[in-house]
């Protein structure tokens, strides 16, 4: 589903952030913001989170290293999907389970770095992508679209945005993985007047995103549907807008073919030997 101003993904994850996931102090602005942010996903949500943290996932998964192969990266980019809203521990993150799926398939270990942010736009994206210009590349996953279209965002600022982060992260030498705008017309939790236009402005971006990633060569891979309106009660968390455990499950379950479709391209040094 959608993302929420903070809103989640299958529902995907959108929405401007709330605030940011650390633990420090936000300061007067800081807490005028949240509190501005707060109204605002009162206005968009039935039932707000009321915790916006997020539990870190950084690290390294799988096996040892051994011989001349290299570790996998994993860069996780977007919004509060990417970010994994609503796990309550690190191993239930999107990212975590990706990564060790990713180590256990391929046995090798997997670097991941999470950059993603709840609320995070796409304009907001390209700054993340920025942050991993120092990183060896290696495997990217691109979820972002839903704040986008819960908010009064131009959709065509929006795609264009998207298409220069896809070519520059093709540039540099990441293979992407992109998982099209959810839309939050399947999130139970969003209210009915934004489920409807936050619907349809997201049907268009997933359509500007997806030429794109074709265009560039990115690997496409499933968005979240209308089994997470269906089985809200399993696959959402208490907003029933981010995923619940189980939904990250079924998300990174779902994604994972693309990525060893991506990991399949990846230079020689990270094939083990022999």
């Amino acid at each position: 589903m959608p993302a929420t101003p903070v809103p989640a993904a299958p529902a995907s994850s959108l929405g401007p952030r709330p605030a940011r996931t650390g633990r420090r102090s936000a300061g007067p602005f800081g807490r005028a913001r949240l509190a501005v942010a707060r109204c605002y996903s009162h206005l968009l949500m039935h039932r707000p989170p009321t915790d916006w943290s997020v539990p870190p996932a950084d690290g390294r998964y799988g096996p040892e290293l051994a011989g001349p192969a290299q570790p996998v990266s994993l860069l996780m980019l977007g919004d509060s999907l990417a970010q994994s809203l609503g796990a309550g521990r690190r191993e239930e993150t999107l990212g975590a389970r990706l990564s060790q799926a990713l180590a256990d398939t391929l046995e090798l270990p997997v670097d991941l770095r999470v950059f993603a942010r709840v609320g995070a736009t796409t304009r907001g994206v390209q700054l993340q992508a920025l942050r991993a210009g120092k990183l060896r590349p290696g495997v990217a996953v691109l979820i972002v679209g839903g704040n986008d279209a819960l908010l009064p965002v131009p959709l065509g600022r929006s795609a264009r945005c998207f298409a220069q982060l896809v070519r520059g992260l093709h540039e540099a030498g990441w293979q992407t993985v992109v998982v099209p705008c959810p839309n939050p017309g399947y999130a139970p939790g969003m209210r009915a007047p934004v489920r409807w236009v936050a619907g349809r402005r997201s049907q268009r971006l997933a359509r500007l995103q997806i030429r794109t990633a074709e265009r560039v060569g990115a690997v496409l891979a499933p968005s979240s549907g209308v089994e997470f309106r269906d089985r809200a009660a399993e696959l959402l968390g208490p907003d029933g807008v981010h995923p619940s455990p189980r939904g990250y499950a079924e998300h990174a379950e779902r994604m994972l073919p693309s990525l060893l479709t991506v990991a399949g391209r990846l230079t020689p040094a990270y094939v083990p030997a022999g």
